[in-house]
């Protein structure tokens, strides 16, 4: 890895570390806003045979709506990830358990169906602390592969030989950027809509 590499990787990292909450809502729109985009192109090409007037039209608008939703659609699609991972916990569970084959997949469905709605209760509550905790360690690993490439002769930043003080720096600069996190989620999220407002 280059200098510019580095640094780069070290000042992603604390931009991660540091904001990931806000950065996942600050760029939901903007994601949504590409997918509705590529959709009014592809319809208005398929429409008119030929990315035109009309294929740009209907690709700012499909940009326009879907940015608009990303807001309120967010609770439901929570819904949505936690009954799919609960799901997919139950039929795991009841493979390894062997549950699936002998009831003729009964057992597995009810258990998969059963961990999903676990999964959808759950997930909801819990998903901005899930960002926080997901984007606090990411981003420590990124800042610590940086210094390392930066610093490669400095043993403080190399994680891979598995000493301990670089896992211990790692899970500081975690731990700093979730309470970092934490401390500002009121300010970050305050506009964002929940499920029973709608």
């Amino acid at each position: 890895m280059s200098i510019l590499g580095a640094v780069l990787s070290i000042a992603t990292g604390v931009m991660i570390l540091g904001f990931g909450l806000l950065l996942f809502y600050a760029w939901l729109p903007v994601f949504y806003g590409l997918v509705g985009l590529d959709l009014g192109l592809l319809l208005g090409r398929s429409l008119t045979g030929d990315i035109g007037f009309f294929a740009i039209v209907l690709g700012i608008a499909g940009a326009a709506i879907l940015a608009g939703l990303a807001y309120v659609l967010e609770p439901y699609r929570r819904i949505l990830i936690g009954i799919s991972a609960g799901m997919l916990i139950g039929v795991s569970l009841a493979s390894a358990l062997g549950l699936d084959a002998p009831s003729g997949g009964f057992l597995g469905t009810a258990l998969a169906i059963v961990f999903g709605v676990m999964g959808a209760s759950v997930v909801p509550r819990y998903f901005d602390q899930f960002i926080i905790v997901s984007s606090a360690f990411a981003g420590a690993a990124l800042v610590m592969a940086g210094a390392n490439a930066l610093f490669p002769g400095v043993g403080i930043f190399d994680r891979s030989q598995g000493a301990i003080v670089p896992t211990f720096l790692t899970l500081a600069l975690a731990v700093a950027g979730i309470i970092w996190q934490m401390s500002n989620i009121a300010k970050w999220i305050q506009n964002r809509p929940r499920l029973e407002n709608t």
